[in-house]
């Protein structure tokens, strides 16, 4: 997408003067160039629309510590991970102690508001460029409404009902209605709407766009929004929404797109050799080495690499990987051994998670004191009882992440600055969203087997086939955990544990590490990133910012 950067630099100065509307309920004057006045050439529609592009992802060092990974870091608040560090971003909101002022939530709204703006002042401005293909301009006027959709999208599950903005706006059109009392109300023009009645208005303009867009680019246009990326989003609102049959056809119809297919390397899928690939769908496209900081490794990598270990896998996800004989750790019968538990495991646990033993920069890592492995050199940095010093950038829990986290990046010195695409959306995710949803519909034909199958069976994955004949409940349990595997560390897991209701039973208590045996006193040691709460009755949702209310009268969340 190196024509979304380099356009992208020739509108800051105007994106920069119209930043106040950029920002929801942003108080601050400014002086902003208006959609009337800037939108003349086809051009001006170009760039705006690559800056709608260039807020996908989050790029605010001060907000999140690292450009282009702030996706990544939404996985501790899960049951996949969890973050020690105090002072980072998300690290309330994961253990349950995070109030409306918390900066984050602040920061995801803005930002997820300002896309909106820069899309509805784009929608805006089209009218007004004469002389331009018809064609090109709906499709550009698609890809527009694709993104404002997938923004709002973000929006409604993390916040619930929220402003359902479809034009522009100035501060003052927010302004709180007072009475003659005092009564203080939401101006009708910025009140929370229904969230369902956003997602029936979302699903109805993916529709309407859809066919204005192409299956694929060429090279020059890759990373935008194509028919695959609307079907796909679609297909996600009618999942989340549990509209099973519809969530079954959008997935069935991005399958008869033709254009995908399961990438046959699960270890090559999140590295340079995988950019690009016939399973990409939609993704987060950067450039490598022109030092802009598109993509910050270090917020996740291991100490013994220079990593902060800012999200560190928990114990229950390291279980949820099957064994290579197909079955669960806690089945009897499977082949999983508690005193070699790393081994004999589903393919894509190597490939994503960095455990004590596994092979690592010329050694093999380790997290355990006194552990040993003859024959091979524990590289030093990791151990938390090593005398490598940083000890605050080592894991809690004894593992880190290996997804994403690129050799050549470290090889070259370019941790600072990676440029590995992170995915958004990918064909195996629409492949679990068909199976999930023919499940739930009660429609459970060899269809339903074929997408888990193809998912299961990737070229270096091969796990065990799922065989015919299994019940609703069994099948469910299945597409749950091989979509936990699969999309580890993919920010996808927070609205699972969301949508499913489960979060109240796997968040609360102590997120727990591996478990070792004391070198000194014999005594099992539990590692653990800290307790977590989760109380069922307002952490379902995100509260409103407290910002945001006091400059609007907003309504808060129940029980913020």
């Amino acid at each position: 997408m190196k024509t979304l950067k380099i356009y992208f630099f020739a509108l800051l100065a105007l994106m920069g003067a119209s930043n106040c509307s950029d920002e929801f309920l942003d108080r601050t004057p400014s002086d902003q160039v208006s959609s009337a006045t800037f939108f003349q050439q086809e051009k001006d529609i170009v760039y705006a629309l690559n800056a709608v592009y260039d807020l996908i992802g989050f790029n605010n060092w001060g907000s999140v510590y690292g450009n282009g990974t702030d996706m990544l870091r939404i996985e501790v608040l899960t049951d996949n991970a969890v973050d020690h560090h105090s002072w980072n971003a998300c690290y309330e909101l994961g253990n349950g102690t995070a109030n409306a002022y918390d900066w984050y939530v602040q920061y995801r709204w803005q930002e997820r508001y300002r896309g909106i703006m820069r899309a509805n002042r784009l929608l805006e401005g089209v009218p007004n460029v004469e002389d331009m293909d018809l064609d090109y301009r709906n499709r550009l006027v698609a890809e527009a409404t694709v993104l404002r959709a997938y923004f709002y999208f973000d929006l409604v599950y993390l916040f619930g009902d929220v402003p359902f903005l479809t034009s522009s706006i100035i501060p003052d059109d927010c302004e709180p209605m007072i009475d003659s009392e005092g009564n203080v109300t939401p101006n009708p023009k910025c009140t929370r709407t229904d969230k369902n009645t956003i997602m029936d208005a979302l699903v109805a303009d993916l529709e309407a766009v859809v066919n204005h867009l192409p299956k694929s680019y060429d090279t020059e246009d890759k990373g935008r929004v194509t028919q695959g990326t609307a079907l796909t989003l679609q297909a996600r609102i009618h999942l989340y929404r549990e509209e099973w049959v519809k969530a079954a056809e959008a997935s069935k119809a991005v399958m008869d797109l033709n254009v995908y297919s399961i990438y046959p390397s699960y270890a090559n899928m999140f590295h340079y050799e995988g950019i690009d690939n016939e399973e990409v769908i939609f993704d987060i496209q950067v450039m490598e080495d022109v030092k802009e900081g598109e993509f910050w490794l270090p917020n996740y990598g291991p100490n013994s690499v220079g990593g902060w270990s800012c999200s560190c896998p928990l114990q229950s996800m390291v279980d949820a990987y099957e064994t290579t004989d197909g079955k669960t750790i806690d089945d009897p019968t499977s082949i999983y051994d508690p005193n070699m538990p790393y081994a004999n495991r589903d393919p894509r646990f190597n490939h994503s998670i960095l455990y004590p033993g596994r092979d690592w920069q010329g050694g093999v890592y380790n997290t355990i004191p006194g552990a040993t492995y003859p024959g091979k050199e524990i590289i030093i940095g990791d151990d938390l009882t090593d005398d490598a010093g940083g000890q605050w950038n080592k894991t809690a829990t004894g593992y880190n992440w290996i997804k994403y986290i690129s050799q050549q990046d470290i090889d070259n010195s370019n941790y600072w600055d990676s440029g590995i695409h992170f995915i958004i959306m990918r064909y195996a995710e629409v492949l679990l969203m068909y199976a999930e949803a023919k499940i739930e519909a009660g429609d459970i034909d060899q269809s339903v087997y074929d997408a888990i199958n193809d998912v299961r069976q990737r070229g270096d994955v091969m796990m065990p086939a799922i065989t015919a004949g299994k019940s609703v409940d069994q099948l469910r349990e299945i597409v749950r955990r091989e979509r936990r595997v699969e999309l580890a560390f993919e920010g996808i897991r927070l609205y699972d544990i969301r949508r499913w209701k489960i979060a109240e039973q796997v968040m609360p208590g102590e997120s727990e590490g591996l478990t070792y045996t004391d070198p000194d006193s014999g005594e099992q040691v539990t590692l653990s990133g800290g307790n977590r709460n989760f109380d069922p009755a307002k952490h379902y949702l995100w509260p409103i910012p407290q910002a945001e209310i006091d400059v609007s009268g907003l309504p808060q969340n129940n029980n913020w």
